[in-house]
Formats: structure tokens, C-alpha cells, sequence
């Protein structure tokens, strides 16, 4: 008779805690398909992918100009500021 009553007690005590740790589960994939925190999520995807974007732009930007440089030193070309410094103040 104990046994029977522990034994049921047991499979009670067991069958709670699976229970608890299932409703847990299924409540914590719930809120992380919530369309808020969906939203959050993407959000910070995008973030993540403008400043990649964003710093491959500026790198792009940062040789473009290093090749004019060398472009203009190896053909002797002036840039836009040496011609403005080389015009006299009466001409236009």
C-alpha cells in the first residue's frame, strides 16, 4: 500500500516538473515569435547590416581617393584647390 502511494506520489512529483519545464518551453517560443520582439530582432539585424554597409562605404570611399591621389601624381594633374590658389584674385 505505501509503495503503491509513494510510487503514485513519484509519477505525480515527475509529471509536474516535465509539465512546468513543457509550459515553460512553449511560453518563452511563444514571446520570441511576438511580434515585438520580432520587430526588435530585425531591427537589430538591419542596424547590424547599414553599419557593415555603412563601413565598407567609407573604405571604398577612403581607396577611391588614395588611387586619385596617385592618379593625379603620376599624370601631374592639379586638383580643383591648386587651380582656385594658382587664379589670380581679378580674374574669375
Amino acid at each position: 500500500m505505501i509503495k503503491r502511494i509513494f510510487t503514485l506520489f513519484f509519477g505525480l512529483g515527475v509529471g509536474l516538473l516535465v509539465g512546468a519545464f513543457v509550459v515553460k518551453r512553449i511560453d518563452d517560443a511563444t514571446r520570441a515569435v511576438a511580434p515585438a520582439n520580432l520587430a526588435h530582432r530585425a531591427g537589430r539585424s538591419v542596424g547590424g547590416l547599414s553599419g557593415a554597409f555603412r563601413r565598407a562605404v567609407d573604405e571604398g570611399k577612403r581607396a577611391a581617393a588614395a588611387r586619385e591621389a596617385e592618379l593625379r601624381a603620376e599624370f601631374n594633374v592639379p586638383t580643383a584647390r591648386d587651380l582656385a590658389a594658382r587664379r589670380s584674385p581679378g580674374t574669375r
